[in-house]
Formats: C-alpha cells, structure tokens, sequence
C-alpha cells in the first residue's frame, strides 16, 4: 500500500486499526490523518515494531479490503 491508497482508504481503514493496534490513542489517530509515514513511526514508537512488520499487516488488510487478497502472499514473497 502506497501513501495515496493509505489516505483515500483511511475512512475505512482506521476503525481497522483501532482494533488492531489497540495501544494508539485517539491523539495518535488524530495526528496519523492518512498519512501512512506518521502511522508507521507511532506505531513503532508505542508497540516496537519494525517499520517492514507494520506495512506488510497494512498491505495485508488492504489486500483483503481491495478484494485481491488470494495469492497476496505468494507475490510478496516472490518480490
């Protein structure tokens, strides 16, 4: 998922992500706004993860969203 899919889906994709990543505030939300680079640094500053960990989860919800979710895995394996 690049940044312009991030902030077009973000309507969708931030009550995902309020369950998924339970440790970000409502601040945090406020602040990420669509913008996939801030998502990524809070989420690594409260949980720790690496910024590859957290866009393959994204990338990964996005694919199902998308519909294209079957043989997700397989093409970025192979990349």
């Amino acid at each position: 998922m690049n940044q312009e899919q991030f902030k077009q889906s973000w309507g969708q994709l931030e009550g995902h992500l309020k369950k998924h990543w339970e440790k970000l505030t409502n601040e945090d939300f406020a602040l990420i706004n669509g913008d996939l680079q801030r998502f990524n640094g809070i989420v690594e500053q409260r949980y720790g993860a690496i910024n590859g960990d957290v866009s393959k989860g994204v990338d990964r919800w996005y694919a199902k969203w998308a519909g294209w979710y079957e043989g997700y895995e397989e093409a970025k394996s192979e990349s």
